[in-house]
């Protein structure tokens, strides 16, 4: 009897070994870590390790992934890691992956000795000094992460190119000084513990996961609707991809129809039953559709849905599942019978009862451990063997009945819904509780799905909601349905993945579309572009739609992350701050707020519009934000980072809503204009109104400052751009010239200052200047080529058309006058009175009277008109001709460049403006925004054909930012030459942070001078009560021990003892009467919270008493009881006997 129990302990300890590493195998995604979840017996704990090893790459394992996968899905992944730029973990990765409890703990030691923060100097120092490795310490007990030519070199895999840089050196200082730029997202120039813990955080919270391009999108109402006639409601859909369709069962219906999936048309519809059909599914050996029915008869279809087969049951079969390994047919009844049938004989092959005690209602084959899964009426979950007919588990969580099962192959989950208001997740090997609950609908669920090969998880309820979760993180994406559709008591649902599509079964039948973010076109995004910006900190685009922020590597132009709904209503402006390190973003409720640009996370949010935001602007080397919005208010803001924001100044000199905003920081002015056909312009020093411009005829559409000619240059939707003098030139807010944005006719263009105009000028959408000189292939009257300097400044322009332009400038200022000028000198002449205007100078041609044919204001006309037969004014000169080839596409590597022989022809030297280059950027519509960048320079522009393209100086196409990927995308930037140079930055750093020394650690003292603590213990034991040290004695026994362990081990520095010395002597010598006084407080505190402390219920032995107070008695020899903790701990547990008259004795002492 005893070796029979004894073999049942073994084999059930075997039984638990082979299950407990059954459950190693499986992994499950985690919310907490990027890494997978490892389950234990009823958990599933987090484990870095994996994570450390799978952010490595392993090649191996790499190419045999590859030899299974498809070309296109490699190809989707080669993008993907271009667009990251990197072939294997970057330092900054792996940095994260090597942050452990110890360095955190040692850091946080650094932050506490430093008063809460760290500068970037001393945050690199404290991370390098705790991510030390042993071979980079010296036997001086100093760390020395200088870089040599011998150290070891890592390629740096980016555009083909291979840099070395010595792992342990300036490669970790810039990826320490990256995770610093990273943390202080405020650019305050230091950080706290609790801004670097909470960053780490966040990081292993999300890993990425939610911002990555493959991640979930969302569901929408399909336009394809359902047109058929219905009898009653819609109780089951079932989707049968063999054949494609989804089968519709209504209530009440003898009869079952086929769908087209993709029409939402009836296919067929099939009569053969004598009662309401129940439920189908597919039978894939036999090529059949098998129905059960209230009947009490399984039917079978053929494919051209004729009658095949009929079996009699004894109940009625409420669900049906094929298992194709076991070639048999399993049916649910409404008494709980599970039932199998051979089809073979179409019989009866088993059943079982009792196990279930009401209606089986849903039957699912779970094909990875080859078990039947049974969903009950009575919230049970049963796990069938389909050989032996008994069930292996059970799963009990849902109080009310279950009716849908679903099980994702992907993530080994199972998946159950009923009448319970949440849908829980299993782990299939684990009985006692689920892993999960998805909770958020507020009705009964009427079933829960999954979208195999995604993580897609989409519960329902009765009431028409749905809920889109992530497998990944088990966090809600998106709730949609309800009363959003007609949908009304929502009885099923199925997803039909080859579709990308959801029906849904009311008293009709409705479709949602799953919303592709690429969906096939060449766009920068399928939806509209409301803007793109250029990080040069970074070396990333950002493009901004509905309520989204993509990002986009520059040197590939590949889409790497997505940040979705960042914000509640759809973003209508933005900005990227001066520190690149985060974006503002106004939307259209009148939110203004600061994301930031990891994870999109609110930062910062400043005071709300009144309306829609229409632009966002900063001062560069400040901390203002300008904000406006469409009801003509413009407000000065100051981010304060970590501290609330503040409005330092609200105008609202606008009649109607505000267009643009440009700052000019070295002219202290701001520009906005306007739809009242206005330009104000703000005192950025006082912080007040400064001048109106008020003679335009035309909405403003652009704004540009050439602060060092005092010029503003202003553009209209009526095609004009105009050029006014600003502060502090004596001719201040003065018009000195303007020109109209005229077609080519015949390849030519017109004169732009006659008047009237050959040709309807263009809308002009936006312009900015440009300094940079020029170059040009031109040919002279015998056919030689040579190369022309073409020197600025110079002026870009963008219409509705989506036509690029380079306009020259330089003999529009040679002529009026429009000299480089000192701004800081004439500014003090200002202020000293010196300086005194001129408006009507003839040499300078600044108009200082009216046109005839234009309306009078105090404001010069920035549009001097003259018709036939009046005289020209001053600086308006005849006019020129210019010719482009508009066939060119651009010079850049890659794209077409211009034909031979191809030239064009431009304007006599003697006009102000001349036409340089022209090109043809966006076909489907007009310019949205146009921006300069920085590192490298260059033009992008935004456009209503939903695409992003970027340009050089000279027009010439550098690529667009496509999700489908431009394999032309030359833009300038250079991933290996920015990564040199942050890493001679971070050896510059090096050289100032220095030899690194090792954090100092408390030697191992040995009490009262140089006796062991054995021997200290056994003399206290041995004399009875020892008598505790005084303060000064402690202090003395430390210098002495460390004396001791100084003459007794060679290897120890000096050095590493200084510290300890200085810091026993400022305790001891800079002690108050306050001290002092506080000390006698804390300790009568603590000496009354000790005895206070819960007692042991059961008395000690003498032996653990006695230990008790040994301990105690040591404790204060070692000045470690100040407070008389231990010695009122030994008290309260020693035993209080009867006839132990000492220790009662003692205790009443």
């Amino acid at each position: 009897m005893v070796d029979h129990a004894a073999r049942g302990a073994a084999k059930k300890k075997m039984h638990l070994q082979l299950e407990e590493s059954e459950l190693r195998t499986l992994r499950i995604p985690s919310s907490a870590h990027r890494g997978a979840l490892s389950p234990s017996k009823n958990s599933f704990l987090p484990t870095l390790q994996e994570q450390a090893r799978e952010d490595r790459p392993q090649a191996s394992l790499a190419i045999a992934d590859r030899k299974q996968r498809s070309e296109a899905i490699v190809e989707l992944e080669d993008d993907k890691r271009m667009g990251q730029g990197a072939a294997g973990p970057s330092p900054e990765q792996q940095v994260l992956t090597d942050i452990s409890a110890e360095l955190l703990e040692s850091v946080k030691e650094d932050f506490m000795d430093m008063g809460g923060a760290l500068t970037s100097e001393q945050f690199v120092k404290a991370m390098l000094r705790s991510l030390a490795p042993g071979e980079d310490k010296v036997r001086s007990g100093k760390v020395n992460f200088s870089a040599s030519a011998d150290e070891e070199v890592m390629p740096f895999a980016e555009s083909g190119l291979r840099v070395s840089e010595p792992i342990k050196g300036a490669a970790k200082t810039s990826a320490v000084a990256d995770l610093f730029s990273r943390v202080d997202v405020h650019g305050e120039g230091s950080v706290t513990w609790d801004e670097v813990s909470n960053y780490l955080i966040e990081q292993g919270m999300s890993g990425g996961d939610e911002f990555t391009v493959d991640s979930i999108k969302t569901y929408e109402a399909s336009p394809v609707l359902d047109q058929s006639k219905h009898e009653s409601s819609v109780e089951k859909l079932v989707y049968l991809e063999q054949i494609d369709s989804v089968v519709c069962l209504s209530h009440n219906s003898r009869s079952f129809r086929l769908y087209d999936p993709k029409r939402c048309v009836v296919k067929n519809e099939v009569f053969g039953h004598r009662g309401t059909v129940i439920n189908c599914c597919y039978v894939d050996s036999f090529s059949q559709i098998a129905t059960t029915s209230a009947d009490m008869t399984i039917c079978f279809w053929d494919s051209h849905l004729g009658l095949r087969n009929r079996m009699a049951a004894k109940d009625v079969q409420l669900c049906l599942q094929w298992d194709g390994l076991s070639r048999n047919l399993f049916s649910g009844s409404i008494d709980g019978t599970l039932s199998r049938w051979d089809l073979q004989t179409m019989s009866l092959a088993d059943s079982r009862k009792g196990h279930h005690k009401k209606a089986i209602n849903d039957l699912l084959m779970v094909e990875d451990i080859n078990l039947l899964a049974s969903a009950s009426s009575d919230g049970s979950i049963l796990m069938w063997d389909t050989a032996t007919m008994k069930p292996k588990k059970t799963f009990k969580g849902h109080k009310k009945g279950t009716f849908s099962l679903a099980y994702s192959m992907d993530y080994h989950c199972l998946l159950t819904a009923g009448l319970d208001q949440e849908a829980l997740v299993w782990n299939p090997y684990v009985e006692r509780v689920p892993i999960f609950r998805l909770k958020g609908h507020t009705h009964a669920l009427c079933g829960v799905t999954i979208v195999p090969g995604t993580p897609q998880i989409l519960s329902a309820d009765v009431a028409g909601t749905f809920r889109l979760w992530d497998m990944r993180t088990f966090r809600c994406v998106q709730s949609f349905g309800g009363n959003e559709t007609q949908v009304n008591d929502l009885n099923t649902f199925c997803s039909m993945p080859s579709h990308h599509r959801v029906a849904a079964g009311g008293n009709r039948v409705i479709l949602y579309d799953y919303m592709d973010e690429w969906g096939g076109e060449s766009v920068t995004d399928t939806g509209s572009v409301t803007d793109a910006l250029y990080n040069p900190n970074a070396g990333e685009f950002y493009t901004i739609s509905k309520q989204t922020v993509k990002s986009w590597n520059a040197n590939t132009g590949v889409l790497f992350k997505v940040l979705r709904d960042i914000t509640k209503d759809e973003i209508t402006a933005a900005c990227l701050a001066d520190n690149g390190r985060k974006l503002y973003l106004g939307d259209a409720k009148g939110r203004v707020q600061a994301h930031g640009l990891n994870n999109g996370a609110v930062l910062t949010n400043f005071e709300k519009h009144p309306a829609d935001i229409s632009c966002l602007a900063i001062w560069q080397g400040t901390n203002k934000v300008f904000s406006s919005s469409w009801d003509g208010t413009v407000k000065i803001h100051t981010d304060e980072g970590s501290r609330p924001p503040q409005v330092k100044a609200e105008f609202k000199n606008h009649k109607d809503g505000v267009t643009c905003l440009r700052c000019s920081p070295e002219l202290l002015l701001l520009a906005s204009g306007g739809t009242d056909m206005q330009v104000v312009l703000y005192d950025l020093k006082t912080m007040k109104f400064e001048h109106a411009l008020s003679r335009f005829q035309h909405v403003i559409a652009g704004l540009d400052f050439l602060p060092h000619r005092c010029l503003l240059a202003v553009a209209d939707q009526g095609g004009h751009v105009s050029f006014w003098r600003m502060r502090p030139h004596p001719d201040q807010w003065s018009c000195v010239f303007h020109f109209r944005n005229l077609p080519l006719i015949n390849g030519v263009l017109p004169n732009v200052t006659e008047v009237p105009p050959a040709a309807q000028p263009i809308p002009v959408c936006a312009l900015h200047f440009s300094e940079m000189p020029l170059t040009r292939v031109v040919e002279d009257e015998e056919g030689n080529k040579f190369e022309e300097t073409l020197e600025g400044p110079m002026i870009y322009t963008a219409d509705t058309k989506g036509v690029l332009r380079v306009w020259g400038l330089q003999q529009m200022c040679e002529r009026k006058g429009l000299e480089e000028i000192d701004v800081k000198d004439l500014f003090n002449k200002q202020r000293s009175g010196k300086l005194q205007a001129n408006m009507h100078r003839q040499a300078s041609g600044v108009w200082g009277q009216q046109s005839r044919g234009v309306r009078l204001s105090n404001t010069p006309s920035p549009l001097p008109l003259t018709g036939p037969g009046n005289a020209t004014p001053a600086g308006h000169g005849g006019a020129f001709l210019t010719g482009v080839d508009l066939e060119a596409e651009g010079s850049g590597r890659g794209y077409p460049k211009p034909a031979e022989g191809s030239s064009f022809r431009f304007a006599s030297e003697d006009q102000e403006v001349q036409l340089l280059f022209e090109e043809e950027g966006h076909e489907d519509g007009g310019v949205v925004s146009m921006y300069k960048t920085d590192g490298p320079t260059a033009i992008m522009t935004c456009g209503l054909d939903r695409r992003v393209r970027t340009w050089d100086y000279k027009l010439g196409r550098l690529g667009t930012l496509l999700q489908s990927r431009d394999r032309h995308f030359v833009f300038p930037y250079d991933p290996a030459a920015t990564r040199q140079n942050r890493l001679e930055e971070a050896a510059e750093l090096m050289k100032r942070i220095g030899p690194l020394e090792p954090r100092t650690r408390l030697p191992a003292l040995n009490p009262n001078g140089t006796r062991s603590p054995h021997d200290t213990l056994l003399s206290l034991a041995a004399s009875g009560k020892g008598k505790p040290a005084k303060k000064k004695d402690g202090d003395a026994a430390w210098k002495a021990t460390a004396e001791q362990a100084m003459k007794d081990d060679d290897d120890l520095d000096e050095e590493n003892y200084r510290i300890l010395f200085e810091q026993m002597d400022r305790d001891t010598s800079h002690r108050t009467a306050h001290d002092e006084a506080q000390d006698r407080l804390v300790t009568h505190a603590r000496g009354k919270q000790a005895k206070q402390m819960s007692q042991r219920g059961t008395a000690l032995s003498k032996d653990e008493a006695s230990a008790a107070d040994r301990l105690a008695k040591a404790m204060a020899a070692l000045d470690g009881d100040e407070f008389g903790t231990y010695s009122t701990m030994a008290k309260s547990v020693r035993p209080r006997l009867r006839n132990d008259r000492s220790a009662m004795d003692e205790d009443t002492a």
